[in-house]
């Protein structure tokens, strides 16, 4: 994963088709937080019990934690499973991986979840390095030694540099 040639180029993901990505993982994730939200405020009030000091208490908060843990679990789940990518980023044949190509464990695509939501807070446009770096990584890329890149380009360049499947230890 460290071949910078402009054959090789087009193996990472850039700055718009990300950003589409980004949209598409927004759109779903905005409804599975309405979807779900809304029926968090719609069950005490049919239950009879929205007037419950708990129940106050939990709805005052719940935005914002069910705001923090969705987005994260959304995002790492997905990263940290065998698609290791988002629906956003699989649309567009995308893969998030370690600088050797591998899949994310759940502590890493955690680590490099919460640098880009951290990094975002602090300035929005930090995301506008992805388009000025070789392997078209964010700041969380660079952090987190992730890259990602295109599924398929990843597959041929993986084909084209190993060994012959007998002499080689890898298990496809």
């Amino acid at each position: 994963m460290t071949v910078t040639s402009d054959s090789v180029r087009k193996i990472y993901g850039g700055f718009w088709i990300r950003t589409a990505a980004f949209m598409i993982d927004l759109i779903i994730l905005t409804a599975i937080i309405l979807s779900i939200g809304g029926a968090i405020y719609i069950i005490p009030d049919i239950l009879g019990i929205k007037e419950t000091v708990f129940i106050q208490v939990l709805l005052m908060w719940w935005p914002l934690i069910f705001w923090l843990m969705v987005p994260w679990l959304y995002c790492v789940l997905w990263e940290s499973s065998k698609v290791r990518a988002t629906p956003g980023k699989l649309v567009f044949s995308l893969v998030v991986v370690d600088k050797e190509g591998k899949r994310l464990g759940f502590l890493h695509a955690s680590g490099r979840y919460w640098i880009k939501a951290i990094s975002f807070v602090i300035l929005r446009l930090i995301y506008i390095v992805v388009a000025f770096t070789a392997k078209k990584q964010g700041v969380h890329d660079l952090c987190a030694s992730t890259l990602v890149v295109n599924k398929k380009e990843l597959q041929r360049h993986e084909q084209q540099s190993s060994l012959p499947p007998v002499a080689s230890n890898r298990m496809n």
